[in-house]
């Protein structure tokens, strides 16, 4: 009988061939087949694992997202500027080191829509999750506040989808920063 590490693998090795095959063709044009030939699996065993196509692509849909990635420096004692350098540089690192990533973030950005629990995930990072990193960066949540973390993700979006040739990523990110909290 296989364990449940190997079953954790398998599953990992399925979502990284999804999130490869969901980059290049997009969420619904995307054949299951391909992604089985990605993970080197049979098509059949993706649907054990994930009960439809719809399941795994939400799975995708969160990883691709920044939620986690946020929520994991949340947990960590930075504030002020240190914890939005931190949130800057581990976000433009994700999604610039990762082009598959970029592409899976826009293709997840246009699926609210079509899914509604995604839609909420959006609304937490634009909504509960800014407050939390405004409370963090500025000692508060008011109104100016919220907006400039809004403001600061909107930058970051901005710089992976297109990076100022004219600026180094730290000078952008120090830059940002200093917008904000002055």
């Amino acid at each position: 009988m296989m364990g449940s590490a190997y079953h954790g693998e398998v599953r990992e090795r399925i979502i990284e061939a999804a999130m490869k095959v969901f980059s290049a063709y997009g969420f619904f044009k995307a054949p299951v087949h391909l992604i089985a030939r990605e993970a080197d699996i049979s098509k059949g065993l993706i649907f054990w694992y994930f009960d439809s196509k719809d399941k795994l692509i939400k799975e995708v849909i969160k990883r691709s997202l920044p939620m986690d990635l946020v929520r994991r420096i949340l947990e960590t004692e930075s504030s002020g500027k240190d914890l939005l350098k931190l949130i800057a540089e581990r976000y433009i690192e994700y999604y610039s080191n990762n082009p598959f990533m970029r592409n899976l973030l826009l293709n997840s950005l246009a699926t609210e829509n079509v899914y509604p629990t995604i839609k909420g995930e959006i609304d937490d990072l634009c909504g509960r999750i800014s407050r939390e990193v405004a409370k963090r960066a500025f000692g508060n949540d008011d109104t100016d506040n919220f907006i400039k973390i809004r403001i600061f993700f909107g930058g970051l979006l901005c710089y992976v989808l297109r990076p100022l040739n004219e600026l180094e990523r730290k000078e952008y990110i120090d830059v940002l920063i200093e917008t904000l909290t002055k």
